[in-house]
């Protein structure tokens, strides 16, 4: 009954074991660039650039149709807005002859004392007033009180000083800056990963020798130890091994937190989840590295085909397109219209009317605002070609600076796989010195430390070409 017991207990305890072992993600350099470039956030800014300048471009486009609006509109008002009335005012009433200009009261006065001289009795006041009052007429025109109206109208311009032309060679001079700049975007974004990714490779493979070396300490302790027991080696030799197996174990300490930080931030940036329990791998360090050196590229070439010199062209080409927009503010405008309605404004039925037309506008008075527009505009043109030719002089300095750093670091690759070669074979030997008896343990102490250091100035060096080399294929890329 004991045994089943035991081995369901061994069954479970290998079961437990098995799945407390941490997931291994390898994480390859080709990898991490894809991930960066479609996670990283300055990628996707760099492509919502593009867009919206897209966007800008076919925006300007729109201004080579005709622009189509629509309105309409109902009113009521609470007196008629035309309103002409006799009703109850016809005491105030004038009436004036067409041919004397006399006003009605005149003439009758007149007449009267026309009647009056001849030695007639007749009342000319009287006998008006009862015409009027049997023959006349009220005159009540109210209108404009209520109404309603719908308009549609089209205007399609025929010449707009080059502004509208000129405006779109702007907006496509949008995009293709837009496009450059995510280019340099990119290579930004790929050389950044080069160096949080090459940043874990190298502490990994220092991490590595070191374990070699804390290996041969633990070794020459425990001879140093047996040693000293023998009375053949003091005991402040083997202090010393004692001494440089603490220095190892801090260094070593160091080093895994420095992976552990270093890998964090790599897969933050290429926007990858960090996960504790899972173990990271990573392509090894190539020590045995054979590239060969590339040519060497001329300067002027090298600039001609950068996204930065196309991007600085393109800001001159703006500017001589802003001065052609600020001339064309003073040019004459032409364009032609049709407009259609309906309207029922005189309170009775709809009415349906059309018109074209044609506008000409000249801006007299905009010259003088203009000519200065146009010389700021001048001004800005030249700004921008003194930039634009500093700024390429200092890239071909800076194409020459990348390729003396990149035939530095491959030489210094060789300097420091020679340094690494001399230090172990002076390690051999110091360990034969060691072991005849001829040299002390401090010797051989200190010969380890040089080759542990030899090792890491190779891994140092090592990246510091991989890094140049991509930073000198980026410049010259055409």
């Amino acid at each position: 009954m004991r045994k089943p017991f035991f081995l369901a207990l061994a069954l479970l305890v290998l079961s437990t074991a098995t799945t407390a072992q941490p997931q291994v993600q390898w994480l390859q350099l080709d990898s991490c660039k894809a991930l960066a470039l479609r996670n990283q956030a300055a990628m996707k800014n760099a492509a919502l650039e593009v867009e919206m300048a897209k966007e800008t471009r076919r925006a300007a486009l729109t201004k080579f149709f005709p622009s189509v609006s629509l309105m309409a509109a109902y009113y009521h008002s609470q007196h008629p807005l035309v309103d002409l009335s006799t009703d109850d005012e016809r005491d105030k009433i004038e009436i004036t002859s067409h041919s004397t200009g006399e006003t009605l009261e005149q003439q009758i006065n007149d007449l009267q004392q026309r009647i009056t001289d001849l030695g007639l009795d007749i009342n000319v006041r009287q006998f008006v007033e009862s015409f009027i009052a049997d023959y006349g007429v009220d005159v009540s025109i109210r209108m404009l009180d209520h109404g309603a109206f719908a308009n549609a109208l089209a205007v399609q311009p025929i010449f707009a000083g080059g502004r509208i032309v000129n405006g779109n060679r702007l907006a496509k001079l949008g995009v293709e800056a837009a496009e450059e700049k995510a280019n340099v975007t990119r290579n930004e974004v790929e050389m950044t990963t080069e160096q949080y990714y090459w940043r874990v490779v190298s502490l990994n493979e220092k991490l590595k020798t070191l374990d070699r070396f804390q290996t041969l300490l633990d070794t020459l302790e425990h001879d140093a130890a047996a040693a000293v027991e023998a009375g053949v080696l003091s005991r402040n030799e083997w202090l010393k091994v004692r001494l440089k197996q603490n220095e190892s174990s801090a260094l070593r300490i160091q080093l895994t937190h420095g992976i552990a930080l270093a890998t964090r931030a790599l897969c933050q940036y290429v926007g990858l989840p960090f996960d504790e329990n899972t173990a990271y791998r990573f392509d090894s360090l190539p020590y045995d590295i054979q590239a060969e050196m590339p040519l060497a590229v001329n300067p002027s070439q090298a600039v001609e085909g950068r996204a930065e010199s196309r991007l600085l062209q393109k800001a001159v080409d703006a500017a001589r397109l802003q001065k052609a927009m600020a001339v064309g503010e003073a040019l004459p405008q032409v364009s032609v219209g049709a407009t259609y309605g309906t309207n029922n404004l005189l309170g009775n039925e709809f009415r349906q009317n059309g018109m074209v037309f044609a506008t000409v506008n000249v801006p007299l008075t905009a010259w003088w605002e203009t000519a200065h527009k146009v010389r700021k505009e001048n001004l800005q043109r030249q700004l921008a070609e003194n930039q634009r030719d500093d700024l390429l002089q200092q890239m071909q300095l800076q194409t020459l600076q990348a390729w003396n750093e990149l035939s530095e670091a491959w030489q210094l690759v060789s300097v420091r796989r020679e340094a690494v070669d001399n230090a172990q074979e002076n390690l051999r030997e110091t360990g034969h010195y060691y072991k005849a008896g001829l040299i002390s343990l401090s010797d051989y102490l200190e010969a380890q430390t040089l080759l542990q250091q030899a090792h890491d100035q190779l891994i140092d060096q090592l990246i510091a070409f991989q890094l140049k080399s991509l930073q000198y294929s980026q410049i010259v890329q055409p």
